[in-house]
């Protein structure tokens, strides 16, 4: 879960693919796609988020999560060669 600061909610931080896993060119989803993501988090957590892809590659996404200054993002392997990260299309 997350963590609150100031009284603020922070979203957990996910690690993302290293660079060279990500492949190229990164090119913008526009209009960013809502997605269901699973990202891991430092500590070892599995956590399902609702995100937005937000930009992609043939081999990756960057999916953010959380709104404004608590917002969060992550580089994730593309399941299918689109805006996908282990992701599936929110209903």
């Amino acid at each position: 879960m997350g963590a609150r600061r100031r009284g603020r909610w922070l979203p957990e931080e996910a690690v993302s693919i290293p660079q060279e896993a990500r492949g190229g060119p990164v090119r913008d989803v526009r209009p960013s796609a809502t997605v269901w993501a699973w990202i891991r988090t430092y500590r070892g957590v599995d956590r399902r988020v609702e995100a937005r892809a937000i930009a992609a590659t043939t081999d990756a996404v960057l999916i953010e999560w959380g709104s404004g200054q608590a917002a969060t993002a992550a580089w994730g392997v593309a399941d299918c060669g689109e805006a996908s990260s282990g992701v599936s299309a929110a209903s």
